[in-house]
């Protein structure tokens, strides 16, 4: 099988081949799913000619956007890498805003004062993480009482 410019299947790699059965059966296909390159052509023949396909219609379902004069393909588009497996388990991050829910989650909770005095923030930047960031995005439930010498005391109350 061959396409007006004399590109033929047999220049394509496994690869190419697997991405093409791919975007045509709408399955997701492993170049690994063949033992040899052979047994991918004869699959993707097979569906080419059950869908009335040309050399060029395969191309464009692998991704392939060019090709020489002579014939030769010379992108590598249609080459899909595999899957990632399993993301590494991610640490969490030491941000502020992870230090201010420490600094809630403590028994005695923690003071405005104690807040601006451990990241230098104004109080009224202090008011607006707890409101914004805290209550509304995260949805913690953070309460807040008068404490006798420690002013508004701010805590988020683990259940346990």
């Amino acid at each position: 099988m061959t396409a007006k410019n004399n590109v033929t299947l047999e220049k394509f790699t496994v690869a190419q081949i697997a991405t093409a059965i791919s975007t045509l059966t709408g399955e997701a296909v492993s170049p690994k799913a063949f033992n040899y390159k052979g047994k991918a052509l004869d699959r993707l023949k097979a569906l080419m000619k059950e869908s009335h396909l040309s050399v060029q219609d395969v191309l464009q379902a692998a991704g392939i956007e060019a090709v020489t004069p002579e014939g030769e393909t010379i992108s590598g588009i249609g080459i899909v890498l595999p899957p990632s497996s399993a993301k590494p388990e991610r640490k969490p991050r030491d941000s502020k805003q992870a230090q201010l829910i420490d600094m809630l989650r403590r028994p005695e909770g923690a003071s405005i004062a104690e807040i601006v005095a451990a990241f230098g923030w104004q109080a009224h930047t202090v008011r607006g993480a707890i409101a914004g960031a805290l209550k509304k995005k995260l949805g913690l439930d953070v309460t807040s009482e008068k404490v006798d010498r420690r002013g508004r005391v701010y805590a988020i109350r683990v259940e346990g």
